[in-house]
């Protein structure tokens, strides 16, 4: 049985706003600044992260030469998986998707394709105006955790205005 991709996109969407909308509610005074979804090197997760700007300034405050590191970072974001039991669902059907995977190909086949789905369900969530409360230095990452990925630059300058992209592109090559 093949996936079909365009249902698991709206599911990631859908998913991704309960978890976001959780946080905003559960925070009501705090400020975001960035919004993310991330996976893992093999595909078969999707996770959550919202960061606050009281945590970004917090961490800049105490490492300002990593400030850059910090805004792109889910990893380091006060908010990183909360809402995560909204993709559970999802991350179920991704591991049973590709356990059965023997070809190499297919896997990462599969894996480009997860990634993009979880890349336009934030930007399409962005397009709708969700990210309503972002402000213009206010991020949107995609990124796959312990792993580098040749289109993570792609993906951030996909999501995000020209002078965040470049700040990105010009962190990740520096």
């Amino acid at each position: 049985m093949d996936l079909d991709f365009q249902l698991l996109q709206a599911k990631i969407k859908a998913a991704a706003m309960d978890a976001f909308e959780r946080v905003r509610n559960q925070y009501p005074g705090q400020s975001f600044c960035g919004y993310a979804l991330y996976s893992d090197a093999d595909a078969i997760t999707v996770c959550p992260a919202v960061n606050s700007t009281d945590n970004l300034n917090n961490m800049i405050a105490g490492d300002p030469e990593d400030a850059i590191y910090y805004r792109w970072s889910p990893g380091e974001w006060d908010h990183e998986f909360e809402g995560a039991e909204y993709f559970a669902e999802i991350s179920s059907l991704l591991f049973n998707e590709v356990k059965g995977m023997k070809s190499v190909a297919r896997v990462r086949q599969f894996k480009e394709k997860v990634y993009e789905c979880c890349v336009a369900a934030l930007d399409s969530l962005n397009e709708e105006g969700f990210f309503f409360d972002l402000n213009e230095s206010g991020v949107l990452v995609f990124t796959v955790s312990d792993a580098t990925n040749a289109l993570e630059c792609d993906w951030i300058a996909r999501l995000n205005r020209n002078e965040l992209a470049l700040e990105f592109q010009n962190w990740i090559s520096s």
